[in-house]
């Protein structure tokens, strides 16, 4: 300790400054490190949760896009369908209108057929 004394370090102060120094650091570990460490654990916890959550909204964007895809060719398809369907109700009904053009038109002809008999009726009587 003399050893020290003859460096001109004071042992008393030394050892008065090692206690506040344990104190000190302390007081930092207790009140302040361990509450960051917490803190940064929480953070750390709250950003995994959000990455898990981030993972699982994408899955669930995926999710709906291969639904969204299969459903519009699905409408789609029924579209196809629906409109093939409509053009062979057009033809069907095209088809009875010629038909019944075709009747209309073969009674009107009959009609005219028997109107010009009769009327030939009415002038070989007349003669």
């Amino acid at each position: 300790m003399h050893f020290l004394g003859k460096l001109g370090i004071d042992v008393k102060l030394l050892l008065a400054q090692i206690i506040n120094f344990g104190i000190l650091l302390f007081l930092l570990k207790k009140f302040l490190y361990n509450p960051i460490i917490k803190r940064i654990e929480s953070d750390e916890r709250e950003l995994e949760e959000a990455r898990r959550a981030k993972e699982e909204l994408e899955r669930d964007r995926r999710a709906f896009e291969e639904y969204k895809k299969k459903e519009l060719e699905r409408l789609k398809s029924k579209t196809r369908q629906i409109i093939e369907e409509a053009k062979g109700v057009a033809e069907e009904i095209k088809q009875e209108a010629r038909q019944e053009a075709e009747r209309e038109k073969e009674e009107i002809v009959r009609q005219i057929k028997n109107r010009l008999k009769e009327i030939e009726n009415e002038q070989g009587q007349d003669n």
